[in-house]
């Protein structure tokens, strides 16, 4: 990951109890995050998974990031799967959320 933080990959975003909350996917006994390097393989996907009509993609910058740290400590997140692959089932990079 970028220097170890999240701060400048893309996260998802889906509507959770009426706010919007970042994806998380269950990959054995943990909870991660899903983030992408880039816009382009966010939104694909967002398509791939059928999540184009209730999710948004969005970059993670230095203004939003302790809100979505605060929702990944909140649901004890165990790290974060970069690029990950919808049709494969495999993703580029693992690493703890900070």
């Amino acid at each position: 990951m970028r220097g170890g933080s999240i701060e400048g990959l893309w996260i998802i975003l889906v509507d959770e109890e009426g706010r919007k909350a970042p994806l998380l996917a269950r990959a054995g006994n943990g909870l991660y995050l899903l983030a992408f390097g880039d816009g382009q393989k966010a939104r694909k996907f967002m398509l791939e998974s059928r999540l184009e009509e209730v999710a948004e993609a969005r970059l993670v910058v230095k203004s939003n990031l302790p809100g979505v740290l605060g929702v990944l400590e909140e649901k004890k997140a165990s790290g974060v799967l970069v690029d990950y692959d919808h049709a494969t089932n495999t993703y580029r990079e693992a690493g703890l959320v900070y």
